[in-house]
């Protein structure tokens, strides 16, 4: 096609002078009696009609059609004969592109999205959503390395992905890689401001799963000034992180963050002043602070919290008069639950299971059951745990309220296992979930890989965050760090 059609353009643009390179020129220029000189070597003669159509067949033999001076190229030709070509090929690499996204990237794509450019731009979307659910898969199975992998390459697939990157930053503070996945977290933090919720629980509950308590006081009390209708669940996770930290931290923080801390609501300063004065020794202040009213409206957690650690610092007298005056105000369920974990700190076990038995004649909803367990948790009693385990069992419609780890795991600390065994198989069941072989909680320990550390517990079982918080709140506080031989003490 394109030698024949070159000579015969350059024939032409010569003005037809001197020998036309396809005719034989021995023959006489005579339309349908000179030869081809194109077709001399060609099995099939009449095949060069595709790319001349002025060979003509004679009863002498192939011939062509018009005189040298007429002779011209057929650039249509060769450019529709390149056209279906150039489609053939493009169809094939299309067919083959989508046979392996198909079967080896496992792309839910179609034929369509692969041939048609105007959809290339869904592709991309649509590996990383499959690479997603790959993580998903690669990180219940616990293969974390397979699982950032994937979320890596689905991330620079789609940045826009939300799921995608807060998942690989979730996965890289499992993988200790804590500069990233912090810098992360705060970018989608800033760049998807619908999602700026979900992002502050997920940080959260990795940095709770993690023990990172430093960190975790420090965002708890950002997100107590910048997320006032929550402020009372952030400000329990920054007294859990600093009751939790090491004495030395817990003071170091309280300096660094004086005026976030001073920015909170009076009666937020005046728990977490008694926290860290409890860190540093001084239970004097501590109790000084705690002994103050709290302004302002009426906050169960709040003032569970003082009531509750009144009585631990050897007040339950005046903890008790603090509930008689609170009571009222909290309502018979949190009035209720005050006083069983107040008698209970007291000593008083019959006052404890008298109040104990009237939360359990009250209507119980699927919140509330979590708050009896965490109760149970703080304050471990079998005979309670009996009660509550029977009184669910004596109503079906508590077996789709109860969710089965909370209530499994509040069964083994305390230390009812034939009961708590019960729930491994009823109430609500996290999908895919497995229960560890557990029958005592190390609550000394906060090394997340000791199997009976509450650490390890939280990351492989799916509880609720207020179980977690109230399992977390029983774990001994860090020890201060080592000090190396010859430093020099702050």
């Amino acid at each position: 096609m394109f030698y024949w059609n070159i000579r015969k353009s350059l024939y032409a643009w010569r003005g037809r002078r001197g020998p036309c390179p396809c005719q034989n020129p021995s023959d006489d220029n005579v339309p349908g009696r000179v030869r081809c000189e194109a077709i001399l070597h060609w099995h099939n003669p009449a095949r060069f009609r595709k790319i001349c159509p002025l060979l003509v067949e004679t009863p002498e033999g192939w011939r062509c059609a018009v005189p040298a001076g007429r002779v011209r190229p057929f650039w249509g030709r060769v450019a529709g004969h390149a056209a279906l070509l150039l489609l053939l090929l493009y169809l094939g690499a299309v067919t083959l592109a989508f046979l392996g996204l198909r079967l080896v990237g496992h792309a839910p794509v179609s034929w369509t999205q692969v041939a048609w450019p105007r959809q290339w731009e869904e592709i991309p979307r649509l590996q990383s959503k499959q690479l997603f659910r790959q993580a998903i898969d690669s990180f219940g199975r616990g293969r974390l390395a397979e699982a950032r992998l994937a979320l890596a390459t689905a991330w620079q697939l789609d940045p826009a992905n939300y799921d995608v990157a807060l998942m690989l930053s979730q996965i890289s503070m499992f993988q200790r890689s804590y500069a990233f996945a912090d810098g992360q977290f705060m970018l989608l933090w800033r760049d998807h401001p619908a999602n700026r919720g979900r992002t502050s629980v997920v940080y959260h509950d990795t940095l709770l799963a993690l023990d990172r308590m430093g960190k975790l006081a420090e965002f708890s009390v950002v997100m107590a000034a910048a997320d006032r209708a929550h402020a009372s669940v952030w400000i329990r996770s920054a007294l859990l992180a600093a009751r939790s930290m090491p004495a030395a931290d817990a003071a170091q923080f309280a300096t660094k963050e004086a005026a976030a801390i001073r920015a909170l609501a009076p009666h937020a300063q005046q728990l977490l002043g008694a926290e860290f004065a409890l860190q540093a020794g001084e239970e004097i202040k501590a109790l000084a602070a705690l002994h103050k009213p709290f302004s302002g409206p009426v906050n169960p957690y709040y003032t569970q919290y003082q009531i509750e650690r009144l009585a631990g610092l050897g007040a339950a007298a005046d903890a008790q008069l603090l509930l008689d005056q609170m009571g009222p105000l909290l309502g018979d369920f949190d009035h209720l639950l005050n006083q069983t974990a107040l008698s209970t700190l007291a000593g008083d076990l019959t006052e404890a299971h008298a109040a104990f038995r009237k939360l359990l004649r009250l209507p119980l909803n699927r919140q509330r059951l979590e708050r009896l367990a965490t109760l149970l948790i703080a304050h471990p009693d079998a005979c309670l745990y009996r009660e509550l385990h029977a009184r669910l069992l004596g109503d079906p419609r508590f077996e789709a309220i109860a969710d089965g780890a909370t209530m499994w795991i509040t069964g083994i600390v305390c230390a009812a296992q034939t009961e708590a065994d019960y729930w491994k198989t009823h109430g609500r069941q996290a999908a895919g979930v497995g229960y560890p072989a557990l029958g005592k909680l190390d609550f000394s320990s906060r090394d997340i890989q000791a199997t009976d550390s509450v650490g390890h517990l939280v990351n492989v079982l799916s509880l609720p965050r207020e179980v977690i918080l109230a399992l977390l709140w029983r774990v001994a506080p860090a020890p201060p760090p080592p000090t190396l031989p010859g430093a020099i003490k702050p």
